[in-house]
């Protein structure tokens, strides 16, 4: 088990499902893997689609201009 500084462990899934055979461990971690490859991706997509649309109106400010006195 990891330990960040004055953390708790960190568990593995070992841990997590200790009933586990080894098969089933590894078809665990497999799965958490892929389900955090896509929670990756849709964060970068959400990220990229931010930027798109910051870049469509880069014509206009998303606040007024204060006008100097």
């Amino acid at each position: 088990m990891m330990a960040l500084p004055d953390k708790e462990p960190i568990p593995t899934i070992r841990d997590l499902y200790p009933h586990y055979t080894e098969k089933e461990l590894a078809e665990a971690e497999d799965n958490l893997e892929r389900y955090l490859t896509l929670v990756l991706r849709i964060c970068e997509r959400r990220e990229l689609q931010k930027a798109e649309h910051l870049t469509e109106d880069a014509d206009t400010l998303p606040c007024p201009v204060l006008e100097s006195a």
